[in-house]
């Protein structure tokens, strides 16, 4: 699943509960940023697990544990900046 379906997923879920009341384009603009803002700190939090449970697991392999570690910090910059570019 893409960011942007996620996203979207999110609000028709956010719309279907508050459907008695009406969201100007404004308030509507408000809740996806707050949405975007989100995911990205769930992404870095979960980079950040990843990253230690990446150099727990691989202990004597330390070069593989930074590896894995840099690799997914490339990859968590990369989403970020996708969603940051989304707002």
């Amino acid at each position: 699943m893409s960011v942007q379906s996620s996203i979207e997923d999110t609000m028709s879920a956010l719309m279907n509960a508050l459907s008695r009341h009406q969201l100007s384009d404004a308030e509507r603009e408000e809740v996806t940023r707050i949405v975007s803002k989100l995911l990205v700190k769930t992404v870095k939090r979960t980079t950040h697990n990843q990253v230690e449970t990446a150099r727990n697991c691989c202990g004597p392999e330390k070069d593989l544990a930074h590896q894995l570690a840099e690799e997914m910090h490339r990859k968590k910059n990369l989403l970020i900046s996708n969603l940051k570019a989304m707002r």
